[in-house]
């Protein structure tokens, strides 16, 4: 009886976990979108280490950090395929890349 009811837990615990997570995906998705084929830029903050990447055409992308300059290069993003990349949490980096780029788990900086 005891073991049942502490694997229905440990089943909450991951479907709220599970919910939590996706729910964090969901607002902290940031698409840049492409005008005209101008190639855009916008700030980003990574909300954890790790940032995925993912376009609707073939494309580099360049991420920059705003205080040190350093680059992060993602190079040659096929279109439908996503790529990830380690970044510092808590910095703030511009984004450069054409098409459409739909970048999480992200905060974006709005001016």
């Amino acid at each position: 009886m005891k073991k049942r009811r502490l694997i229905l837990y440990v089943i909450a615990i991951f479907v709220a976990a599970i919910f939590f997570y996706t729910n964090i995906q969901k607002k902290h998705t940031f698409t840049l979108t492409n005008d005209e084929g101008i190639i855009k830029s916008e700030q980003i903050q990574p909300l954890f280490g790790t940032v995925k990447v993912s376009g609707d055409c073939d494309t580099d992308v360049v991420f920059t950090d705003i205080e040190t300059g350093k680059k992060y290069v993602i190079e040659y993003i096929t279109s439908g395929v996503s790529e990830k990349i380690k970044l510092e949490k808590g910095k703030w980096y511009t984004v450069v890349g054409g098409g459409n780029l739909v970048i999480s788990p992200v905060n974006v900086r709005v001016e």
